[in-house]
């Protein structure tokens, strides 16, 4: 593993994970995340207790902007993996100190999705898959954001997720003093309102004891650079290797690899 470095830096898909952070696992159709569940720095988000009936060991209060809004800061990343394929609905347990009787500020944040998936919803993945703002909660205890808002037109956030899937979820700051408890993801064969009155306890971290299978074929990949690391293979699909390393999903371009590497991979696939 040295000689690929933890965080496995030749894999150029649209993220990356390094080898410590968590990735909870989507069970019943729904992913739940505490607030402080990340292993990004919290930058300009603070650990706070005094909103009652908080869940976890803390929430978190962004305290960078103005009020009113600002531009994405503080990025905090979290993962997930999805089991059952279909429909979920994000919504986040939120609320908004206010600082005067203007209760359309300290209301919101922004959320961006990676990793394979497609729009269930009214807005394009181009507004989806980048730092949209996303409102909602109450001043005087916790509620739940429920819409996206684009340009003043209000989409449900609902993404079509993959079974087998590892997601990234990112959450920045966009205006002070808005606070977030907890992160759901939902199944439409759930139902968000469900969801959110029972507010189910945080979802398990996958152990990658259980991601392995012995009936998928180990390779040991070089890339360009010469560095190695042992790969479980997948699928190749559009010039693309699927596989796990580590137990986690990774994609890596084939021509990053080593001409050995493309040469037996393509005769693999031929093969399956």
């Amino acid at each position: 593993m040295r000689g690929f470095c933890l965080l496995i830096p030749f894999v150029f898909s649209g993220f990356l994970w390094s080898a410590e952070e968590k990735t909870f696992l989507e069970s019943k159709g729904v992913v739940a995340i505490e607030a402080e569940s990340t292993n990004s720095r919290l930058g300009q988000w603070e650990k706070k207790s005094d909103v009652a009936d908080f869940q976890g060991s803390c929430h978190l209060e962004f305290t960078g902007n103005k009020p009113e809004m600002g531009p994405p800061k503080s990025p905090l990343k979290y993962h997930f993996q999805i089991q059952k394929s279909g429909k979920y609905q994000l919504t986040l347990r939120a609320r908004k100190r206010l600082i005067s009787k203007r209760e359309d500020i300290c209301n919101d944040c922004y959320v961006a999705l990676k990793g394979d998936f497609q729009s269930a919803t009214t807005a394009p993945m181009s507004v989806l898959k980048s730092d949209t703002k996303m409102f909602g909660g109450k001043p005087d205890g916790w509620g739940w954001t429920t819409l996206l808002d684009v340009n003043h037109k209000k989409h449900p956030a609902i993404y079509q997720l993959k079974a087998g899937e590892v997601y990234e979820l990112t959450i920045s700051g966009r205006s002070k003093n808005f606070n977030f408890d907890r992160i759901l993801l939902v199944h439409e064969d759930i139902g968000v309102k469900t969801a959110q009155r029972d507010n189910p306890p945080e979802s398990k971290v996958v152990d990658r004891r259980d991601q392995t299978s012995s009936s998928r074929p180990e390779r040991v990949l070089t890339n360009r650079e010469g560095r190695k690391i042992e790969a479980e293979l997948m699928e190749l699909r559009a010039g693309v290797l699927i596989c796990l390393i580590k137990g986690r999903r990774y994609e890596l371009p084939l021509e990053s690899l080593s001409k050995a590497d493309q040469e037996f991979l393509r005769k693999w696939n031929e093969l399956r």
